[in-house]
């Protein structure tokens, strides 16, 4: 037990910070217009700061206006903190900031966390499914989209609070509102690289060592990120991981056999909407609003739509069986290939923009119509719309557009390129 509390600590993830090259500083109360800047050594009363350590993981701001909100609410409204006595810090009324002593690992570990991150996967998704090889992405997306659904309900069910700040510092406060037990960075961390590993050396003629300690440098600093970032405990990141590896070694059998149903069984469309509504639906619900459920419908929502494109793609005869078994010949790419790829992901990604406003417009507006609310009251948050009401819309929408904008990666768009001319060659093979 004294170890697993160990590897909670958030003095860790501090000290790892200060490794790395993040420092503490504060800013003197002076004169307007003065920016003096001051660096100070911290120290602080573990046990006055414990009641703390819940709430401080829903702030967003990085600022001692918001530690004076918290220690007003535990010490009877004050909002006087100014006190070494209270905080054990050698200067007195100071605003919490901080300073980057190291750039490279400051922007190395930036890019690391957007591995995990929504802009990243629009993106590789996209151009995986048009430039690399289909059949590979198709079992990464039901790995991640099962990962991803199981991590963040894990987060929701435990609620277990992110690292307290301080003696953290929040470099990245995008997913600061939702709980920190177990990383789903580290989680994804490990599904993401390994299970592309697992899947292109089976087909393709790879040197796999190149490819492993790939894989492993990339789940290396995907988790590293998520400490520099101040964003989870040691204790998160092993949990993340230990799952991950828990799941991979479940699913990685079985998602051959689970790839040529969802491609071939003639009910497989109505079996996966049925499936993924329902992952929506029953998520845990909460004591209070994070952005994980909402986060999560979207990932549902992309699986879902991928899995119906694939289907019809199969049903259609677009994609077949190879005439030659793996392992296949890696076709390195020419000049005038380079330019095709770039081609087709910038028409692709015009058009899956098209498809996203579309569907987000018609979506939200028939959700509002069939709850008989009005859009621009659900969209301020008018006091007469429920909550109940506004997550309703909110799911809806996402999972609505969400499911059109996988759709349009396997199926509307390499459409497109097959009018235009510019298809991929190996797409009629990707089984």
């Amino acid at each position: 037990m004294d170890f697993i509390m160990k590897l909670q600590d958030p003095q860790i993830v501090a000290n790892f910070q200060n490794y790395f090259g993040v420092r503490v500083k504060y800013r003197k109360k002076e004169l307007p217009g003065d920016s003096n800047m001051v660096e100070c050594k911290t120290h602080y009363d573990q046990e006055k700061f414990e009641p703390l350590k819940h709430r401080s993981q829903e702030s967003t701001e990085k600022n001692m206006g918001i530690w004076k909100a918290a220690f007003a609410e535990n010490t009877g409204g004050s909002s006087d903190i100014g006190s070494d006595e209270d905080f054990g810090t050698e200067c007195e009324d100071q605003t919490q900031e901080y300073e980057i002593l190291n750039r490279f690992w400051y922007h190395l570990f930036f890019f690391a966390t957007g591995l995990g991150g929504e802009y990243f996967y629009s993106v590789f998704f996209c151009f995986w499914a048009w430039n690399v090889d289909g059949a590979v992405l198709r079992r990464v997306i039901v790995i991640w989209m099962i990962t991803m659904y199981i991590g963040q309900a894990m987060k929701d069910i435990l609620k277990v609070p992110r690292p307290s700040a301080p003696p953290v510092l929040r470099l990245d406060t995008k997913w600061a509102l939702e709980y920190g037990l177990p990383s789903t960075h580290a989680m994804v961390g490990v599904t993401m690289p390994f299970s592309i590993f697992a899947f292109s050396v089976t087909r393709y003629q790879l040197d796999w060592s190149w490819c492993l300690a790939f894989a492993i440098t990339w789940c290396t600093i995907v988790c590293l990120s998520r400490l520099y970032l101040g964003m989870h405990s040691v204790m998160d990141i092993v949990c993340g991981l230990v799952l991950a590896v828990i799941l991979m070694v479940i699913i990685l059998p079985w998602m051959d056999i689970l790839d040529r149903l969802a491609l071939s069984h003639p009910a497989s469309p109505l079996l996966c909407t049925i499936l993924t509504v329902a992952m929506v639906v029953w998520y845990p619900t909460t004591d209070r609003w994070t952005p994980a459920r909402g986060d999560t419908t979207v990932i549902v929502g992309v699986g879902c739509g991928t899995l119906l494109g694939s289907w019809l793609n199969y049903q259609l005869g677009i994609i077949r069986e190879p005439t030659l078994p793996p392992p296949y010949t890696v076709i390195w790419p020419t000049i005038n290939m380079v330019g095709l790829s770039l081609l087709r992901t910038v028409v692709g990604l015009v058009l899956i923009v098209a498809v996203r406003a579309t569907f987000k417009s018609l979506s939200y507006a028939t959700i509002c119509a069939l709850l008989q609310v009005r859009a621009d009251d659900v969209r301020k948050k008018k006091d007469h719309i429920s909550s109940r009401k506004r997550l309703i819309v909110e799911l809806f929408y996402k999972f609505i557009t969400y499911i059109a904008i996988g759709f349009t990666i396997i199926f509307t768009a390499p459409v497109a390129f097959r009018v235009m001319g510019v298809e991929r060659p190996t797409f009629y093979t990707e089984i």
